[in-house]
């Protein structure tokens, strides 16, 4: 009877935790199989274990809960915890997110990863406090080129062709530089606009290319990967203010350490859809990146003028 009692108070004890639970909800616009889905579910597990229950992350992925504008206002607003939205649409709602977007700012892949670890990337971050969200972490998605049904060696080729860009004012301001019309789109909603002809090319990395089925409607890659803004996970301001300071670092500390992880399989997701891509008949096309970069090298002077943004490119430039 004892032992019977002692486990009853045991299992009391455990419910009552579990009704305790805050769940926290996260949306993205990726499907399952991509590296960014892979690293928020490393996130999610890690902030349960660090609370032993207490917090739980659940994850919405394809858009479940609309378009990544969609969620990203929705978690300005309070509606949604969370959102793994592009970086180049973040600016939308706090202008030093542009900085990430500038075409050609980063040298090498390894040149961002630097950024993304550093104390200039907290900052920006941390750079949208009091307009209804705040950044946890960067994650790496790659970099991106153009792609359609013909290559595009160099920006002539690209003259007069309506091109699908993300709801980002730099990322227009890039494509009619390279004398294309920029068209925003929705991520969801380029599989449909290529096929119809609504589009005439999108940019993007090779796992969007091949994860949201893509190949099927474009077979060139053109590889000049004129921007490598990385992907950022963001909270309302509302949630964040709810958790207690030793959740809030829970959940800064899993973030941290999910990108770490998010990286591995970004590399190893990338060059297997790479592979992929290559087998079922996508032809990837060497360019003049010299004459992309001439371009839409206004894009880096103007914002070297910029007060807000000019600290953060300098910081960048000088890693």
């Amino acid at each position: 009877m004892k032992k019977i009692l002692l486990s009853l108070i045991a299992t009391s004890v455990m419910m009552s935790a579990n009704v305790n639970a805050k769940t926290l909800n996260l949306g993205h616009a990726m499907s399952l199989d991509n590296a960014a889905h892979k690293g928020m579910v490393i996130f999610a597990d890690k902030v349960k274990e660090k609370s032993n229950g207490d917090l739980n992350v659940r994850i919405f992925p394809n858009a479940q809960l609309g378009s990544e504008r969609d969620q990203a206002e929705q978690v300005v607003t309070g509606a949604l915890d969370m959102a793994k939205i592009n970086g180049s649409l973040a600016e939308s709602f706090e202008p030093t997110f542009k900085t990430v977007s500038i075409p050609f700012l980063f040298d090498s892949i390894e040149h961002k990863r630097q950024f993304m670890r550093s104390d200039t990337a907290e900052k920006m971050l941390l750079s949208s406090e009091g307009k209804g969200f705040i950044g946890l972490t960067f994650y790496d998605s790659g970099t991106r080129s153009f792609y359609g049904s013909k290559p595009f060696k160099t920006p002539d080729d690209l003259a007069g062709l309506k091109v699908r860009v993300p709801e980002s004012p730099t990322m227009m301001e890039m494509i009619n530089l390279l004398g294309a019309r920029a068209t925003p789109m929705p991520f969801t909603e380029i599989y449909t606009g290529l096929q119809q002809g609504v589009i005439d090319a999108a940019e993007n990395n090779v796992s969007s290319l091949v994860e949201m089925r893509h190949t099927e409607v474009a077979n060139y890659y053109s590889v000049d990967q004129h921007t490598m803004s990385p992907d950022l996970i963001i909270i309302s301001e509302s949630t964040w203010a709810s958790l207690k300071p030793d959740q809030q670092k829970i959940i800064k500390e899993a973030a941290a350490e999910s990108l770490e992880e998010q990286i591995k399989l970004w590399d190893k997701i990338e060059n297997a859809n790479v592979e992929k891509a290559k087998s079922i008949g996508v032809t990837f096309v060497e360019v003049d990146k010299d004459k992309f970069r001439e371009k839409v090298r206004p894009m880096l002077d103007s914002a070297l003028e910029d007060p807000s943004l000019s600290y953060y490119v300098e910081k960048i430039q000088t890693m």
